[in-house]
């Protein structure tokens, strides 16, 4: 499955390949980086999310291509970081359309990691950082399509300030 990514403006610039075979190797195959394609400095769907950011003062902050597609398909204002955790050039761009930043990681060991690096790094730029947690085996695009729209709002509006993520996160250890 190939996917098109495109710079804020709507042009695209790369190209993420994803198998959907299981025995398909390899499972991601993307675009390499050039002078217009740096993972670092883009933002999946920015182009289709930026005009509601603006409009609903938040965004919601995914991992991956898919979770983003039902984010978005569910109505809420999104994007994904492509492949890499979140860089101080995207903060930048999402600081053109919003200061208000919900990260919707994956509950697993990776996802949390990149969770509290992101939720540092935004915070030192200035953003005003939530996390939304879902339960353990479930992504935004798997818990989307189990419980709804509805039911990914409720967990939206039940996400948690960044320190008492972090806190909570410590003392689970």
């Amino acid at each position: 499955l190939m996917i098109p990514i495109a710079r804020d403006t709507g042009s695209v610039i790369a190209f993420g390949g994803r198998a959907v075979e299981a025995d398909q190797q390899p499972k991601y195959l993307n675009s390499p980086e050039t002078p217009i394609y740096s993972k670092s400095r883009t933002l999946y769907g920015l182009n289709l999310s930026k005009g509601a950011i603006r409009e609903r003062g938040f965004v919601v902050l995914v991992e991956g291509y898919f979770d983003f597609g039902q984010v978005f398909q569910a109505g809420f204002p999104a994007v994904a970081s492509c492949g890499t955790a979140l860089t101080a050039q995207q903060a930048q761009q999402l600081r053109r359309f919003t200061d208000k930043v919900v990260l919707s990681f994956d509950p697993d060991a990776a996802g949390q990691g990149a969770a509290m690096k992101s939720c540092e790094m935004l915070a030192d730029e200035g953003f005003e950082v939530n996390v939304a947690g879902l339960p353990v085996g479930q992504d935004p695009d798997t818990f989307i399509r189990n419980a709804g729209a509805q039911g990914y709002g409720e967990r939206l509006r039940q996400s948690r300030p960044y320190l008492e993520y972090l806190l909570d996160q410590v003392a689970a250890r």
